[in-house]
């Protein structure tokens, strides 16, 4: 195990920086979190987001989205 700690941690990004990467606003990205819709760590009063949890959420959003807009029968 030569890896060091930096290179194994998972980036934890928070509010301001998820708004960034999705182009929607902050209280946008707050609304989702007091929902419980997206995944987020509390850390005391700050809120944080791992961007794997991220990246999961944007594929189950998009397979969600894919699913809703098939034809129903």
């Amino acid at each position: 195990m030569n890896q060091s700690f930096h290179q194994l941690e998972d980036p934890i990004l928070t509010i301001p920086e998820v708004a960034r990467y999705l182009k929607i606003s902050k209280s946008k990205i707050y609304n989702l979190v007091s929902k419980k819709e997206i995944p987020h760590l509390k850390i005391g009063r700050n809120v944080r987001i791992r961007q794997t949890d991220l990246q999961m959420w944007m594929e189950k959003q998009t397979k969600q989205l894919n699913f809703d807009i098939l034809p129903k029968y």
